[in-house]
């Protein structure tokens, strides 16, 4: 009797890889505004384009982190590889202190 080839690996879920890279867009935009804040009490002025692009530039940032994150994360948990899952598991563990 033959065995049944391995069930394929569960797909991405795309809500929650896009939902941890909302969040985290709004972590970047919140470090965008503070960063507007401080320099707004200094005496650099640089100008509004200069600051819009900025707090896109880190939303954005913030956005493609969080999904990648999210995504490798998934990944990670949903790999059949036993060899993979066997030295996941070792890396958590402490080492001994060596006697000498």
């Amino acid at each position: 009797m033959r065995e049944a080839p391995p069930a394929s690996p569960a797909p991405l879920r795309g809500g929650r890889v896009v939902t941890a890279g909302l969040v985290a867009a709004l972590g970047g935009l919140a470090l965008a505004m503070l960063l507007r804040a401080l320099i707004a009490t200094t005496p650099a002025r640089p100008s509004d384009y200069s600051l819009f692009w900025g707090t896109v530039l880190l939303g954005v940032s913030g956005l493609i982190a969080g999904m990648a994150v999210e995504a490798v994360q998934q990944l990670q948990s949903r790999c059949p590889d036993p060899e993979y899952r066997q030295g996941r598991q070792r890396r958590g563990q402490r080492r001994s202190p060596r006697q000498g």
